[in-house]
């Protein structure tokens, strides 16, 4: 991947060009933002760039057999870590084992998911992990020259899943690299990571996607009309991975805001005959259907909380949920903007893990009235 692909942080592009051209590369970078802010791609492009034939001031060339081998994880000087299952407990499970899955998802879509990737391994409920298992081959690796005489670039996707034992034989790896060895650590939870990885890092962190970056990225990457575009962006809250999500859900997300004002005005005026109506429509909901409306629930109420603190710049809705939100924001002050949103974390909780949907959403809405009411 170009860095010109990446979708927005043009300040760690530059960075990260800028030590290449400086000859000031550290050995250990590990990526950390927001989810969906593009950690996996950037540090591809950086990958890719380190090993490009002809690179130039500003990107890799992308047409150069190193570049177009990278692109596909094909290159043999580019070694990719990520998390896997066992299929039973004895098995011995890697992460080459299921490379062929991994590029296919990455070239597909390189701002997958976790969650996204475990779908792809129908994991169901087992655990995915870098298990001790990566060692041996890790180590071998490590070992061996470099194909093209030049960095081997080691990519640990999600660090934080690397098992306690893998981490250990990691550091010593960090503290004592091999000549001409780059690693590239991403995580979505930086404080899961040993403290001592991170202080043998330089830290890149990714800087949440703006709205008018994500609207250019359905645009030109899925071909999404202008105005579908932005609303998928203004609801994405900074994550592309997210806005791609909701692409196929769009009827769903265009009703949201019209279920959204019905069903907190049953709450705040305690209609039980309303509340139960809803909660009796929101048991016919998958419950992917269920956690998006959830979501975007908290969505609105953090924007209603800005608005009612006279926060504009951080304000990020569509005309009709301003309109919506004229009245609406009085109600939500920082205090029930925090018991609300916890609220409805909770029921995003439960309704995961195959609560009945009809009594959480029941539920939901008493609390919702209690904080509303007495809060307010």
């Amino acid at each position: 991947m170009k860095f010109s692909k990446v979708i927005g942080q043009s300040q760690l592009k530059e960075q990260l060009i800028g030590m290449v051209k400086s000859g000031r590369i550290s050995h250990t970078m590990l990526f950390a933002g927001p989810q969906g802010s593009g950690k996996l791609p950037i540090a591809m492009a950086y990958a890719q760039y380190l090993l490009c034939q002809n690179p130039t001031d500003t990107d890799s060339c992308g047409t150069c057999p190193s570049c177009r081998r990278v692109a596909k994880l094909e290159h043999p000087d580019l070694h990719m870590i990520y998390p896997v299952i066992k299929r039973k407990s004895t098995d011995d499970a890697k992460s080459e084992d299921f490379i062929t899955s991994f590029r296919e998802m990455y070239i597909k879509h390189p701002y997958f998911s976790y969650n996204n990737w475990i779908q792809k391994l129908n994991a169901e409920n087992k655990q995915a992990g870098i298990f001790v298992s990566e060692n041996k081959t890790l180590m071998h690796k490590l070992s061996m020259k470099s194909y093209g005489d030049n960095y081997k670039v080691f990519v640990i996707w999600m660090m934080e899943k690397v098992n306690q034992v893998t981490a250990n034989k990691l550091l010593k790896a960090l503290e004592e690299p091999p000549e001409k060895t780059i690693f590239l650590l991403v995580t979505d939870r930086i404080e899961l990571i040993l403290p001592t990885i991170i202080s043998r890092s330089q830290l890149a962190r990714t800087a949440m996607l703006k709205v008018e970056e994500i609207k250019e990225g359905l645009i030109s990457k899925f071909g999404v009309p202008d105005a579908q575009a932005e609303k998928l962006a203004v609801f994405a809250d900074g994550n592309f991975h997210k806005a791609v999500s909701l692409m196929d859900n769009t009827e769903e997300l265009d009703q949201n805001l019209e279920r959204f004002a019905n069903y907190f005005r049953h709450c705040y005026s305690f209609n039980v005959e309303g509340i139960n109506s809803m909660a009796n429509e929101f048991k016919t909901f998958s419950r992917d259907n269920l956690i998006d409306f959830l979501e975007y629930s908290l969505f609105l109420i953090r924007n209603n909380m800005a608005l009612n603190l006279h926060l504009e710049q951080m304000v990020r809705m569509t005309d009709e949920e301003r309109k919506f939100s004229e009245n609406f924001h009085k109600l939500i002050n920082p205090a029930t903007a925090h018991l609300v949103s916890r609220e409805i974390e909770e029921a995003i909780f439960h309704i995961g893990r195959n609560v009945n949907t009809r009594i959480v959403m029941f539920d939901l809405a008493i609390k919702i009235y209690e904080n509303l009411r007495t809060k307010a």
